[in-house]
């Protein structure tokens, strides 16, 4: 909850979302994104170099 307000600033900064899917996918990338700032998704790379691609393409599923 205490990372919704600066959530809600990055978003504000954009003209908006077009549909569903696109404002979906944006605020999926900045949270993950965050989540790698704050290292917090350090448990599924065990320091791997390829892990944090492994996790954005799991969260992604590319």
């Amino acid at each position: 909850e205490c990372d919704h307000g600066k959530l809600k600033r990055i978003i504000g900064a954009t003209l908006g979302f077009k549909s569903m899917k696109t404002a979906y996918a944006t605020i999926k990338g900045i949270e993950v994104m965050r989540a790698l700032r704050k290292g917090q998704a350090s448990a599924f790379y065990y320091g791997d170099p390829l892990g944090e691609m492994r996790l954005v393409s799991r969260v992604f599923e590319m």
